[in-house]
């Protein structure tokens, strides 16, 4: 079965330009961020880059997590994406730290799981998978106690 996506966009301008999307669920401005000469108006494609990518990710560790019963308390996550001007201008990497908080202190063995988990999640991303061999995908996990 095919799960099927759509959005619909606008753009006014060029370089200092702003564009409007919509998909049933967001509806956004977008525009070129300031640093790169851009209008910096809403959000913009390396910024939704990244939010797929985390949101991808976090839901992955917490699919992982329930299929190997590992009762967690919450996952939180700081992401950041790298654009490098090396060559032609490019998203070069994206760093993910995710952090798994649990109610109980964790032993050995259940730390040494939750960080294997957290990396098979990171290789199970669909997102991940789709940027794979153009983007670096790079997973710091922690593991804290509520």
């Amino acid at each position: 079965m095919d799960h099927i996506f759509e959005l619909k966009g606008s753009w006014k301008g060029g370089l200092s330009g702003v564009g409007k999307i919509s998909t049933d669920h967001l509806t956004t401005d977008v525009s070129i961020p300031a640093s790169m000469g851009g209008s910096e108006v809403g959000t913009n494609p390396d910024e939704l880059l990244l939010s797929s990518s985390a949101a991808c990710y976090f839901m992955t560790i917490g699919l992982y997590l329930e299929r190997n019963k590992v009762q967690f308390e919450d996952i939180s996550i700081s992401s950041k994406l790298i654009v490098s001007e090396k060559g032609r201008l490019h998203v070069e990497s994206i760093y993910h730290y995710p952090v798994i908080y649990l109610t109980k202190e964790p032993d050995a063995a259940l730390s040494e799981q939750i960080y294997k988990i957290a990396h098979q999640a990171e290789e199970g991303c669909m997102i991940t998978r789709a940027i794979k061999g153009n983007v670096k995908v790079i997973v710091e996990p922690s593991v804290k106690q509520v």
